[in-house]
């Protein structure tokens, strides 16, 4: 008995881990609460671990039983391991390719060097010349030092909610990757790359360092997120490179990749070293309007030097707009100094034309225009396009009269409606709480890191075709930037209405109450989602749902969440039926001294008497220490409560209870009842008229795996008085909360999920309660007195 009730004690607590692990599990992913897989995975792994632990202790309550239930748990685990496995890397050559060898792959070099090469393989555009140090450099180079059980360990503890925690666990890794030893190879690869590109193009070259990580420019743009240098010197090319690398994990790489739900081992590291450009001009094109609308139109924004002050969002650039069909220009924002020609803005529209058939989608380019007129391209990726779910409403309403002010370029459409968060040194960015709007002087990517905690940005210098514009239309958040002198009309604090497709902004709150959509529906194509949502289907889903059922059976498991149930259902029945086993114990049970009218047996498995009991035969209930015990007794020997002259009844004679689910109890002992106790636990047995009860009950402090269930059965009435007490026992215990099954004259009831004091108090009304309905069966005569029977309990106990 003690073995069973140590096995069913360990089984709870595992079930209670368990069950606390899938909320967790199921609130990323309902709640969107986004969390590195490294973090997910370690919380897969306890998960896991307690399955593992509730069937190992069901099968030690019921040995040679539920054979099968290892099996499917083994199965399930199986599933959820490979989906959390990593996926393969290489560390082997080749370590270095140029940008025009046939060899240079996307798994290699990432989707920006693998397109830049692609346009001038098949485009014959310009690029400039380089070199890129492959994916299986980066992944070497952690090998080597053995970085990545180290790295993971900081990662499964970020949380990017947290601003210094993540600024922590960045500077932590990147003083892991500084401090290893470079191998040779890559040594080597980066000397070959700067002597080649020196022989080609002059011993005074320097150079642009830039990344080209696995998924950037994906389906996640990573838009700004990893750094780029320029105008490096080529004894500083190593440096440059390490410094690439550790931008993959600053503190915005970090949230942003997290937010996407993409692993760390998704996104190795390409990193591309190319010949400096030399640029008079240069800028982004957008092949559509990035709203989705105005399709036969492309926009060139353009800035004097490189287009570096474009994408960062520290300019407000010159627009053209070009019409697809002629590609002539339309019209330019302004006319501030002379970047493009007509004839250039016509050629370069042509281009991108090119590179938007060639790729079959929108694109997103940069380029720059050389001191000779000749145009070079230096990067394209897809243009995607994002509805926002903070569209207008119809019903959206606004006096004219609270416009601040109306200007500037849409770049993320949709509305907010909040107070408005002005950084400054009373109001640090990282401090932004939830629900405001930013307000901003220049929209760096770096900025990304809070874009999760609000509801739309303001902006006064910036364009559309910058990095932080780009990211904002993935996470669907308003921005309206390029206000120019505007921005100042908006007060810390304030509350404030931005309607981005209108370029607007108004004074107070006009929002209607619009419920949003979930995030997990409104982001349902990120990573993050789909990964998580696939292996939430083999956790989660409940079909085992009816222990009465045939199929209630390890073979009719379909996710851990069906194991769990099963086990802590076969668990509890099993304890349901100690009392029956206790019977044919010769020794180590207890005799209880007491006035009511029958007779209790005790057996002590954890602590549910005193240590002065141990010498004694029969004891006192002073003795015991079993709580849910003494809140029962307690019941038992209520002051209203007549019990009469006690009563024996020969139960040898008495040899069959009808009862389901294969309890059957047939006592040797006259009038015998059984007490299993723990210090927080009690199954007894009662056996007293000609009807039995079952009380199992767990009630440990500060615990969710409390409960209590009950069985009634039998009765020396009629079938109609006992039909008539079943009833009355059915209405109060669903008064008291507990969830109530009968079948004829046998009524099974269940309480949980309640603290353990108000546990206690139901099982002393259980006491009450069994004690008013003895002999019930033979009294009542109707419903009528059903009903004021129940009205007297209320009222009087």
């Amino acid at each position: 008995m003690r073995t069973t009730y140590e096995a069913f004690q360990n089984l709870l607590a595992f079930d209670s881990q368990c069950h606390e692990i899938m909320a967790d599990l199921e609130s990323l992913y309902y709640q969107g609460k986004k969390e590195d897989f490294c973090k997910i995975s370690l919380k897969y792994e306890s998960l896991a671990e307690n399955v593992e632990g509730m069937v190992i202790n069901l099968q030690r309550m019921a040995p040679g039983s539920y054979i099968d239930l290892p099996a499917y748990f083994n199965k399930f685990n199986f599933y959820c391991r490979f989906f959390f496995a990593p996926p393969e890397l290489h560390f082997g050559k080749p370590f270095i390719l140029p940008l025009h060898d046939e060899a240079l792959t996307t798994q290699l070099a990432g989707a920006k060097s693998s397109t830049l090469a692609e346009l001038h393989q098949q485009l014959n555009l310009v690029i400039p010349s380089g070199y890129v140090l492959t994916t299986n450099c980066f992944s070497y180079l952690l090998e080597y030092n053995d970085l990545r059980p180290a790295i993971n360990a900081l990662l499964a503890k970020t949380d990017i909610t947290s601003t210094r925690l993540l600024s922590e666990i960045s500077v932590a890794i990147i003083d892991l990757i500084k401090g290893a030893e470079i191998p040779p190879e890559i040594i080597e690869a980066l000397k070959y790359a700067g002597k080649r590109l020196q022989t080609e193009k002059g011993s005074h070259m320097r150079f642009a360092v830039r990344s080209s990580a696995l998924s950037e420019d994906g389906q996640c743009s990573f838009a700004g997120q990893y750094s780029s240098y320029l105008n490096v010197e080529t004894d500083k090319l190593l440096d440059a490179y390490l410094d690439v690398l550790c931008s993959k994990y600053s503190p915005e790489a970090l949230a942003y990749r997290i937010n996407c739900g993409l692993s760390d081992e998704e996104t190795p590291m390409a990193v591309m070293i190319l010949t400096m450009v030399d640029a008079v001009t240069a800028g982004v094109v957008y092949t559509i309007n990035p709203s989705g609308t105005q399709e036969d139109k492309l926009y060139i924004h353009a800035t004097s030097g490189l287009g570096d002050a474009v994408v960062s969002g520290t300019v407000i650039p010159e627009v053209f707009t070009v019409d697809k069909n002629s590609t002539l220009p339309v019209a330019a924002q302004s006319s501030k100094q002379k970047l493009l020609t007509t004839t250039q803005i016509e050629d370069l529209g042509k281009m991108a034309l090119r590179i938007e058939r060639h790729f079959d989608r929108p694109q997103d380019i940069e380029w720059a225009l050389q001191g000779d007129g000749t145009f070079v391209f230096l990067q394209t990726r897809e243009l995607h396009l994002y509805k926002s779910e903070n569209n207008i409403p119809s019903e959206l309403s606004i006096n004219k009269e609270s416009l601040l002010f109306h200007g500037g370029v849409m770049a993320s459409s949709g509305f907010a409606s909040a107070r408005a968060w002005v950084p400054d040194a009373e109001n640090p960015l990282d401090t932004i709480e939830p629900g405001h709007i930013l307000v901003l002087h220049e929209t760096l990517p770096s900025y990304v890191r809070v874009l999760h905690r609000v509801d739309g940005v303001i902006a006064e210098l910036g364009s559309a075709a910058g990095h932080f514009a780009t990211v904002c239309r993935e996470f669907g958040v308003p921005l309206l930037l390029g206000v120019g002198k505007d921005i100042s009309r908006i007060q810390h604090g304030e509350v404030i209405t931005l309607v981005a497709d209108t370029r607007t902004v108004y004074s107070g709150a006009h929002s209607p109450k619009v419920k949003p959509s979930p995030v997990y529906k409104r982001d349902k194509d990120l990573p993050f989602f789909s990964k998580l949502r696939t292996v939430l289907d083999f956790i989660t889903p409940l079909k085992l749902l009816d222990p009465q059922s045939k199929d209630f059976a390890p073979e009719s498991c379909r996710s851990l969440h069906d194991i769990i149930r099963f086990s802590h259902e076969m668990a509890v029945q099993s304890m349901f039926s100690i009392g029956d086993r206790c019977s044919t114990i010769k020794g180590g049970k207890k005799k209880l001294q007491t006035q009511l009218p029958f007779e209790v047996f005790i057996v002590d498995v954890d602590e549910g008497l005193d240590k002065h009991a141990s010498a004694l035969q029969i004891i006192t209930v002073d003795l015991i220490r079993s709580s849910p015990f003494q809140a029962l007794w307690r019941g038992f020997n209520h002051s209203d409560i007549s019990w009469g002259e006690q009563t024996y009844y020969d139960w040898k004679g008495y040899d069959r209870m009808a009862m389901s689910d294969a309890f059957a109890f047939q006592s040797n002992s006259d009038s015998a009842s059984y007490a299993v106790l723990g210090k927080d636990y009690l199954n007894m047995n009662i056996r007293f008229g000609y009807h039995f009860t079952v009380i199992d009950a767990l009630c440990e402090p500060d615990s969710t795996t409390s409960y209590c269930t009950l069985r009634f059965a039998g009765g020396g009435g009629e079938f109609e008085g006992r039909e008539l007490r079943i009833l009355f026992l059915d209405k109060v215990l669903s008064r008291l909360g507990f969830d109530v099954t009968i079948k004829g004259d046998l009524l099974d009831a269940r309480i949980s999920g309640i603290s353990a004091d108000s546990l206690m108090e139901r099982i002393e009304s259980l006491g009450k309660l069994l004690g008013v309905t003895k002999q019930m069966d033979m009294r009542l005569k109707d419903t009528e007195m059903v009903e004021q029977q129940i009205d007297k309990f209320f009222r009087v106990l």
